[in-house]
């Protein structure tokens, strides 16, 4: 018997064009999400491998042009570091558009080099780039409210409540069944977009695809869980989607948005610009010195490079221009710790004011997935620094000693690719959210109670 309800719950729903229509929306915006976010992807990863073309030719070019002159052509030179995208990134963009994810370096200061990106066009910056993360963040929860918001009310308004409660006291068990075949039919065409994006995007079925649906699933569910607590509350149609309404709007737009002006104002970078100034100062004002005012600190940083004879009688030598470069980046070592404090304070901020919203919550724990989040950047940033300094270290003999560029290796160093050695874990994530949708359900169950009495 109780089969046969469900069975004529489905029936009911799917008669319903609103319902078809919904279903339809989330279907075709989810295939767009997949398909816009696996193009931006591509378009990055062309980018890179026409990068590392261009970095061999480029070397070749500057050994032809300034080969008599082995500073000179480490002078211009270009090495590369690319921040890989990983199959998870297309599924969520992230941050991706806005920060550099292909830094090119010379031996020179690399403070000057390390902000370097590409202009982007404003506006498509504050549209951002859809994705399937942001189907399953925005639109499934209006899809969800346009299935739920009148599951009580709709009975109530048209005489059919009464009824009910005169022939049984299990009314509300109508209303369930009602919510629960909602609930199959969003999860199905959730799993369905996910299994789709597993193929298409070759996502691996391993613990971050296990991590991520469980995720994206909660946050389903949280949202089903505060629809049905809006529901409990008796009210009109007109009223529960009103409420329901204006929540999304709060905690998808006007909270993330307000957020993130709070951060920008107690959480300035002013130290980004004055972190260029200071390194450029420190180089720039070295020329009207004495060298040693250069060369102590310099040897002091790298005693292992004083073996090499340095030219103190020559006005200029390469010697002397790199050290100043150096010496530049040490000026302006202050404000690139006090950047690094204040993004680490922005992120530390973020993390726990998105334990109590559940939409900030997700995006962050499926960006932090897909490494495309402010956490993956920054460990690029010191990719970055590391390999800077390795080529520093491996040339400076060569450039020191004057020898030809063609006994260098220079050659050999093809752009390098930057990938996770880790992969994260969201467990947190998912607590958060988890907690929360537990407190609206027993909330919910409150008022269910006090209904039925």
């Amino acid at each position: 018997m109780k089969k046969n309800r469900y069975h004529l719950e489905f029936k009911l729903f799917f008669r319903s064009s609103s319902s078809w229509i919904g279903i339809f929306v989330l279907l075709i915006t989810g295939f767009a999400g997949l398909y816009f976010g696996k193009a931006f992807i591509a378009k990055q990863q062309a980018v890179i491998e026409k990068a590392a073309t261009l970095q061999k030719k480029n070397t070749l070019n500057n050994i032809d042009h300034f080969g008599d002159d082995i500073g000179l052509v480490f002078f211009h030179n270009k090495f590369t570091l690319a921040n890989a995208p990983d199959h998870w990134a297309a599924f969520a963009n992230g941050q991706r558009d806005i920060n550099p994810y292909l830094i090119s370096v010379t031996m020179l200061g690399l403070e000057g080099q390390l902000y370097d990106t590409d202009i982007n066009n404003p506006v498509s910056l504050l549209l951002g780039n859809m994705d399937l993360s942001f189907v399953f963040i925005f639109l499934f929860p209006l899809v969800i409210i346009a299935f739920t918001y009148n599951l009580l009310s709709e009975q109530k308004e048209s005489g059919i409540w009464s009824l009910l409660r005169a022939q049984t006291n299990q009314s509300f068990q109508v209303i369930w069944q009602k919510f629960l075949v909602r609930v199959v039919v969003i999860f199905s065409v959730a799993l369905l977009l996910l299994f789709v994006a597993m193929f298409y995007l070759t996502l691996r079925p391993d613990l971050t695809f296990l991590s991520v649906t469980v995720l994206i699933l909660l946050y389903l569910t949280f949202w089903f869980a505060l629809s049905f607590f809006i529901v409990s509350l008796a009210k009109s149609s007109n009223f529960n989607a009103s409420a329901l309404i204006a929540i999304w709007v709060l905690l998808c737009i006007v909270i993330p948005a307000s957020f993130n002006l709070f951060l920008t104002r107690n959480y300035p970078v002013p130290e980004a610009l004055q972190n260029v100034i200071n390194q450029r100062e420190g180089y720039h004002e070295k020329w009207d010195m004495a060298k040693e005012v250069t060369m102590k600190p310099f040897f002091k940083h790298y005693p292992q490079l004083k073996k090499y004879p340095f030219p103190e009688k020559k006005t200029f030598s390469w010697y002397w221009y790199y050290a100043m470069q150096q010496m530049g980046d040490d000026q302006a070592g202050a404000s690139r710790l006090a950047i690094e404090k204040k993004l680490a304070s922005r992120q530390y901020f973020t993390n726990i004011f998105a334990l109590f919203f559940p939409t900030i919550q997700t995006q962050l724990g499926v960006n932090k997935m897909a490494g495309s989040d402010l956490d993956t950047h920054l460990s690029f940033q010191q990719a970055v620094r590391r390999y800077h300094e390795q080529i520093r270290l491996h040339f400076y003999p060569a450039i020191f000693l004057n020898q030809s560029v063609n006994d260098t290796d220079i050659n050999d160093y093809k752009l390098q690719k930057y990938n996770r050695q880790e992969v994260p874990t969201i467990w947190m994530n998912i607590l958060s959210v988890s907690l929360l949708t537990t407190a609206i359900i027993g909330a919910t169950a409150f008022n269910l109670k006090r209904f039925n009495s």
